[in-house]
């Protein structure tokens, strides 16, 4: 655990704490509110394994099994990321996996369809001719190597690209498909699915309503957050496991795969999600600050020696770092110097070694390259807090 974090009362919910929680933390508490929830996953793996086992043994369309390929392993992604409550990326994963059923069911029903899917790894294989920037990066026989492997693959694709623009047409570079997602959708009857599907999107795309569980407003103010979003989380949790049970019902149709068995597994999960959306809402309301945490304030001490330093106060860690002074810093020591030899603060009997210091508001400091965190109370006296009235005074 970094050394930041050592001043956190762990004893108490991090809404108490300004909504600083551990990422650990986090993961140990959805695993002890939701007891049954490995056991049900493990259920589903299981039954997946021989189905996977059985898709790529035999599944005869190539194009069918590289869009297999995609959805078992964003399956995977994706429960990961309903465990540890990462609900973005457990919402994009959710999203494609809406993409991958609707992109299986065209290549299954049209041959067509299935040639221009495998058609287009020469776009892949094209743009990834052109990824040159990591050159920069390598030097010697590494950069030789890398940089003839790109420009082979660049030239190895230019004719079949020609040839594939040519008969399908310039919209070829840009999707594989001759249709959008939706009719795709709509022709093999999810069109129902797609509003989740632009909603999901929102995370993909960075629209404003894709901040959905990681921000809020409290006492009047907005509150960012990062880390998980378990709103998120527990909406993909619902049309993730919905989307593959879709997928893994049209492979038991289209390819006389059983699996039933993987179904009813998968109908247990989604029969538990209102316990992992109860779970979640709650440790989402731990979570959230009770109070809008304060940003990092700027601290000039004067210590005994006479000598100003600077330095970067996390009050939401009670850490501090030592800082760079501001530019043009000098005036603002020379009137905090001349306002404490007037007497004008009053210095606590505790000091002990410790500088008299001043919160000063508007002010930006970096911390000093290399430094380290420490305790604030190195600085700042128990149950002081500094203030400034020096920088109004005549």
């Amino acid at each position: 655990m970094s050394s930041k974090y050592g001043e956190l009362d762990f004893s108490v919910p991090p809404s108490q704490r300004h909504g600083v929680a551990l990422k650990g933390e986090l993961v140990n508490k959805m695993k002890s509110m939701l007891p049954d929830f490995p056991n049900l996953l493990d259920d589903t793996l299981e039954e997946l394994h021989v189905v996977i086992r059985r898709f790529f043994t035999e599944t005869t369309n190539q194009s069918a099994t590289v869009v297999g390929n995609h959805v078992f392993n964003d399956l995977d992604s994706f429960i990961d990321c309903l465990v540890s409550g990462d609900g973005r990326s457990a919402a994009r994963a959710c999203r494609s996996l809406f993409e991958h059923l609707v992109n299986y069911c065209e290549v299954m029903s049209s041959p067509k369809a299935a040639e221009r899917y495998m058609e287009h790894k020469v776009v892949t294989a094209d743009l990834l001719g052109n990824l040159t920037h990591g050159l920069h990066y390598l030097r010697g026989t590494p950069h030789k190597r890398e940089r003839n492997r790109l420009a082979k693959l660049k030239r190895e694709s230019l004719r079949p690209l020609r040839e594939a623009l040519s008969r399908f047409g310039t919209s070829f570079r840009r999707d594989w498909s001759s249709r959008n997602l939706y009719d795709r959708a709509a022709a093999h009857g999810y069109e129902s699915h797609y509003d989740t599907y632009r909603l999901l999107s929102q995370v993909t795309h960075g629209s404003c309503g894709g901040v959905l569980g990681s921000h809020a407003d409290i006492s009047g103010r907005t509150v960012h957050r990062t880390g998980p979003s378990l709103e998120l989380a527990v909406l993909s949790y619902l049309e993730g496991f919905t989307f593959f049970r879709a997928f893994a019902k049209e492979i038991g149709t289209r390819q006389n795969i059983e699996t039933r068995k993987l179904i009813e597994s998968i109908d247990n999960l989604l029969n538990y999600w209102p316990k992992y959306r109860q779970a979640l809402t709650d440790l989402d309301a731990m979570i959230w600050p009770e109070t809008p945490p304060p940003g990092p304030i700027a601290i000039m001490a004067i210590h005994p020696n006479g000598r100003a330093r600077w330095y970067f106060w996390e009050p939401a860690l009670n850490r501090m770092k030592p800082a760079y002074p501001p530019e043009g810093s000098e005036w603002m020591e020379e009137r905090f110097r001349q306002h404490v030899r007037e007497g004008n603060v009053e210095i606590p009997p505790n000091m002990e070694g410790r500088p008299i210091t001043s919160a000063v508001s508007g002010v930006q400091v970096t911390p000093r390259e290399g430094s380290s965190w420490f305790a604030a109370s190195g600085i700042l006296p128990p149950g002081v807090k500094p203030v400034a009235p020096w920088l109004i005074c005549e």
